[in-house]
C-alpha cells in the first residue's frame, strides 16, 4: 500500500490488538519423532480389514493436525516428545569468527555495551575510557578515545536491525494544517529480520495446528498459542500484536511518551504470533520491539472540548498509526453510546455480561461511514455515526482483504504471576493494575470473618462477587485450555453476573455507583477470544508494561530533554543491536567449546544456593543434591546447617511441643516407613537412633512437579527457616500419602543417615481440613511425598485458609480435593 492511500485509522489510549498479514510464504515444522498413524486406502482394491491394525494410543499422548493446505500429515506423538516446533540446533553451523565487528575487538564492544546498558553520559563514558587505557595489557587492541568513537561504532552496527524512520505528517484543522513528527519502524522489515536469523527462524510456526490429547478413550482438543486457536485456523497468517500505552517520561509526568511496542504475536510495542510464547514474552531477540512513537497533541485551551478538537486529535493518532500499518476500530471510545468495538452493546448495558449483541464487523462499519457521507449536512451525518458509535474517518485497512479490525481486538484479563504483599491498600499509589487484583485476593481472607451473612448480608454478597471475579479471573489465566476449561469459565462469568446483578439491585438505592464500565463487559468475549486467539498470556499487557521503565531511564539519563523522541528510540536501537552482537558472541563461544576436544561435562548447577542471609555457595555450602533411592529428581535440599545430635536438637527447642519426643517419634515413624517403603531394615533389626547419633537441618527446599494446567514442569521454592530475611518463614505443601492428597506445614526439614542411607524428611502439621493439628501431634514424611508448594494463610486459632488463587495450578488442585473429598461447593 502507498503512503498516499493510508488513511487515518482510531486509536485509544491504550490498545492492544492482533494484525494478521496475509501470508506471502508457507513453511512447515516438522516433529521430531513423531508416529504417522494414518493410513491411505486405494480406491477398487479389495482389502482384508481383519488383517488391518487400528493404530493404539497411551495416556497424554498429543495428535497433532495441521491446516488441510499444508500438505503435512496429521501426527501423534508421544507426550514426552511432543514439541510445537522443534528447534534445530546451530552449534555446529559455523558461525562468524569475529561477531563483534565493526567493534575492533570483544574487549571494544564489551566496554561500549557496558556503557549503552548502564546509562552512562559521555564524561562517565571518556573516564571509563582513560581507565581502560591505563590497564591495558596488550592483549586486545583498545582504540577508543572518546564517547564520540563508541556512538560511530554503534551506528556502524545499526544496520543489523531495521531502524526508525521520522516521518512529518499533516493533519488539517481549523483552516490550516498542522505537522506533526512520527518514528516508527518498516514492520515487513523487521519481520524479514527476524525471519533470516537462524536463531529465531527454526522456531517459527506457519502452518495452524489442532492439537488434542488423549485422555484413554478420545482425543481432547486443547488451545494455548495463537498457532492453535481458530482465527490462527482460518487466516493462516504472519501475524502481529501491537500495542500502544502512554507513559510519563518525567518524574513529575510533564513529559510524555507514545510507545508503540509490537511482537510477532505480541505488542507499538510488536511481536509475532508465530513464535513460542516463552520467545514472545521474552526479552532479547524474538520478543516485542518498539516499532513507533507517536505524537502526542498538546491541548488548547481555545478548543479544548470541542468535538472537532476531539475527531482532530483521533485523526492525528490515526494517521500515526496507519504509518505504523496499524489498525483500530474507528469507535468513539468508552464515552459513546456503543462503546464496545466488539460488538453493539448499548453503554447502559454494559453492566449485563449475560446478554449477547450483535458483533460489529468492518464490512458494516465501511458501509455505514459510506451511507452517512452522503448526507446533507455536517450535523445529521454526526447524529447518525453516534447512534453506531463510529467516528467520522476512513479506516486504511478497509482496502486490504480479508482484514477486519473488530475481530482482531480482543478482550484483556490482566493476569501474571507474582504475588504483592502491600503493607497498607487504603492508600497506595498504583503502579499498575496488578496491584489491584493481588490485593482482591486478600480480601476475602482479610474480611471474612468481619463481613459475614448474618451481619452484614451486603458486604458478604459483595465478597461473593469478588470470589466469583476471583475465579474468572483464574480461568481466563490458564495457559492451556480445553472444551472443558472454556465451558467452566463461561460458567464462571454467568455465575458472577448473576451475583452482581443481586448486588447491583440491593445497592440501587444507597449507591451511585455506575456498573456501566467496559472491563467488566469485556468478560462477555473472553472465552470467545480464547478459542479465536489462544490462551491470554498470549496478549496480556505484562511484558509491554515492563519496556516502559528503559525508556524513562532513557530519558532521565541520556537526552538533553529536547527533541528527547529521537534521543530514546535512538538509545533503544543501539540496545537491540548490543544484544544481537551479544547473541551471536555466546553463539561462537559455544560452537568453539562445542568443536574444541575432551570437553569436560558441566556439573548441573542448580539454582536453590540460597540462604538467609544472602550467602554464595563458595562462602557457604548449602548445596546438596539428594540422590533419592527411588531414582526421583524432582526434590533438591539446600541451605544445609552444621550436623546436630538429638540431644542438643531436643534441648534447643525444649520449650516447643513439636519436639517433645523428637527421637523416639522418628524412630516409630522409620520403623514403619522403610518396610511399607520397601525398604530393607539397616542389618534386618528395627531402628533405633541414639541420642549422639546426627542429623543435617536443611532450610531450603526445590520442588518440581508436573502443573495440571500445561501439563508441563514447574518449580516451587520453598523455605523451613526461623529466619528468612529477617522474619521465619515456614511454607506449607501438598502431600501425597496412600490415601489422598493432604495439606502439611513445615516445621523441620532435615537429612537424617540410617545405616549406609540419608533420607530427606519433615515434620509438619496436616491442614488438609483446614484446621491444624496441635505441634504436639506433629508428625514425619518422607520429602519425596511432596508434590508442590501450598499458600495458606492463618485465620484464628488452629484455622487455616487455603488460598486457590494464587496460580492456576493451584487453582485445579485445590478444585481436585474437594472433589475427591464430596464437598458440595456452594457458588
Amino acid at each position: 500500500m502507498d503512503d498516499g492511500q493510508l488513511n487515518p485509522v482510531a486509536l485509544t489510549h491504550q490498545v492492544r490488538v492482533m494484525l494478521f498479514s496475509c501470508p506471502y510464504f508457507s513453511l512447515s515444522c516438522l516433529p521430531v519423532e513423531a508416529r504417522d498413524h494414518q493410513h491411505d486406502f486405494a480406491h477398487g482394491l479389495d482389502v482384508d480389514f481383519g488383517l488391518i491394525t487400528l493404530p493404539t494410543y497411551s495416556h497424554d499422548d498429543i495428535k497433532v493436525e495441521h491446516y488441510p493446505n499444508s500438505g503435512i500429515k496429521t501426527k501423534v506423538h508421544a507426550f514426552n516428545d511432543f514439541h510445537h516446533c522443534p528447534a534445530a540446533s546451530s552449534v555446529h553451523t559455523p558461525p562468524d569468527n569475529q561477531p563483534w565487528r565493526p567493534f575492533h575487538s570483544l574487549l571494544e564492544f564489551d566496554v561500549a555495551e557496558l556503557t549503552l546498558e548502564a546509562g552512562f553520559n559521555n564524561d562517565q563514558t571518556d573516564r571509563l575510557i582513560k581507565i581502560c587505557h591505563r590497564s591495558s595489557v596488550g592483549k586486545e587492541k583498545f582504540t577508543f578515545r572518546n564517547h564520540k568513537d563508541i556512538h560511530s561504532k554503534w551506528e556502524a552496527a545499526s544496520h543489523r536491525i531495521t531502524k526508525f524512520t521520522k516521518k512529518v505528517i499533516l493533519v488539517p484543522y481549523d483552516g490550516k494544517m498542522w505537522d506533526f513528527d512520527v518514528h516508527y519502524r518498516d514492520l515487513r522489515d523487521l519481520a524479514t529480520d527476524l525471519l533470516q536469523d537462524p536463531r529465531l527462524f527454526p522456531h517459527f510456526t506457519f502452518d495452524a495446528q489442532r492439537l488434542s490429547k488423549f485422555d484413554g478413550q478420545t482425543f481432547i482438543r486443547f488451545i494455548d498459542e495463537p498457532f492453535t486457536a481458530q482465527d490462527f485456523w482460518d487466516v493462516q497468517p504472519l501475524a502481529f500484536i501491537l500495542y500502544a500505552d502512554k507513559t510519563r517520561l518525567s518524574l513529575f509526568g510533564t513529559a510524555k511518551g507514545y510507545p508503540v511496542v509490537a511482537l510477532l504475536d505480541s505488542s507499538s510495542s510488536t511481536c509475532l504470533a508465530n513464535l513460542p510464547m516463552d520467545i514472545r514474552n521474552g526479552r532479547g531477540i524474538g520478543s516485542g520491539y518498539i516499532v513507533g512513537w507517536l505524537p502526542i497533541v498538546t491541548e488548547d485551551k481555545e478548543h479544548a472540548g470541542k468535538a472537532s478538537w476531539v475527531n482532530f486529535k483521533n485523526a492525528v493518532c490515526h494517521e500515526s498509526f496507519a504509518r505504523i500499518t496499524c489498525i483500530m476500530s474507528l469507535t468513539r471510545g468508552i464515552m459513546s453510546l456503543w462503546p464496545c468495538p466488539i460488538c453493539l452493546v448499548p453503554r447502559d448495558e454494559l453492566w449485563d455480561t449475560s446478554k449477547q449483541y450483535p458483533r460489529r464487523t468492518a464490512n458494516t462499519s465501511h458501509d455505514i461511514v459510506m451511507a452517512v457521507w452522503q448526507k446533507d449536512s455536517y450535523e445529521e451525518l454526526e447524529e447518525l455515526l453516534k447512534q453506531y458509535g463510529l467516528c467520522n474517518l476512513i479506516n486504511s485497512l478497509w482496502a486490504i482483504r480479508y482484514s477486519d479490525v473488530h475481530r482482531a481486538f480482543f478482550a484483556e484479563f490482566l493476569r501474571w504471576r507474582n504475588l504483592k504483599h502491600p503493607n497498607q491498600v487504603m492508600s497506595v499509589t498504583f503502579a499498575d493494575s496488578s496491584v489491584h487484583e493481588d490485593i482482591s485476593k486478600m480480601i476475602i481472607y482479610a474480611t471474612h470473618n468481619i463481613l459475614t451473612e448474618e451481619d452484614f448480608p451486603l458486604g458478604y454478597l459483595l465478597l461473593r462477587c469478588v470470589r466469583l471475579y476471583l475465579e474468572v479471573d483464574m480461568y481466563a489465566a490458564f495457559e492451556v485450555h480445553t472444551a472443558n476449561t472454556i465451558s467452566e469459565g463461561r460458567s464462571a462469568v454467568q455465575a458472577l453476573t448473576a451475583f452482581m446483578k443481586q448486588y447491583i439491585t440491593a445497592t440501587d438505592q444507597e449507591d451511585d455507583k455506575n456498573w456501566s464500565f467496559s472491563k467488566l463487559h469485556m468478560t462477555t468475549h473472553l472465552f470467545d477470544d480464547i478459542k479465536a486467539k489462544g490462551a491470554t498470556r498470549n496478549y496480556n499487557m505484562k511484558p509491554n508494561e515492563q519496556m516502559h521503565r528503559p525508556l524513562k531511564d532513557s530519558y532521565q539519563n541520556r537526552t538533553n530533554f529536547k527533541n528527547f523522541a529521537e534521543q530514546i528510540l535512538c538509545i533503544d536501537h543501539w540496545l537491540l543491536v548490543a544484544d544481537d552482537i551479544s547473541h551471536q558472541v555466546s553463539d561462537f563461544d559455544e560452537y568453539v567449546k562445542a568443536t574444541s576436544q575432551d570437553q569436560v561435562n558441566d556439573i548441573d548447577n542448580i539454582d536453590d544456593n540460597i540462604n538467609e542471609d544472602g550467602g554464595d555457595s563458595e562462602s557457604d555450602p548449602i548445596i546438596h543434591d539428594l540422590i533419592p533411592l527411588d531414582g526421583s529428581m524432582h526434590v533438591k535440599l539446600g541451605s544445609r546447617q552444621a550436623p546436630q545430635a538429638f540431644s542438643l536438637i531436643e534441648n534447643a527447642h525444649r520449650n516447643d511441643d513439636t519436639f517433645t519426643n523428637f527421637r523416639v517419634k522418628l524412630n516409630s515413624f522409620l520403623n514403619v516407613f522403610l518396610p511399607a517403603s520397601n525398604i530393607p531394615l539397616p542389618d534386618g533389626k528395627r531402628v533405633h537412633l541414639p541420642l549422639n547419633h546426627t542429623i543435617v537441618e536443611c532450610r531450603f527446599l526445590r520442588v518440581n512437579y508436573k502443573s495440571m494446567v500445561d501439563w508441563q514442569q514447574h518449580t516451587d521454592y520453598l523455605h523451613c527457616s526461623p529466619w528468612f530475611f529477617n522474619a521465619p518463614h515456614f511454607d506449607c505443601v501438598f502431600i501425597q500419602t496412600k490415601e489422598k492428597v493432604i495439606l502439611g506445614h513445615l516445621l523441620f526439614l532435615f537429612e537424617c543417615p540410617v545405616g549406609k542411607d540419608v533420607f530427606p524428611l519433615a515434620l509438619h502439621l496436616n491442614l488438609f481440613r483446614v484446621r491444624a493439628k496441635p505441634q504436639a501431634q506433629a508428625e514425619f514424611f518422607s520429602v519425596r511425598s511432596i508434590i508442590h508448594g501450598a499458600l495458606l494463610v492463618h485465620d484464628e486459632n488452629l484455622d487455616y485458609l487455603v488460598v486457590d488463587t494464587v496460580d492456576t495450578n493451584m487453582f485445579l488442585c485445590v478444585k481436585e480435593m474437594h472433589l475427591q473429598a464430596g464437598h458440595v461447593v456452594r457458588i
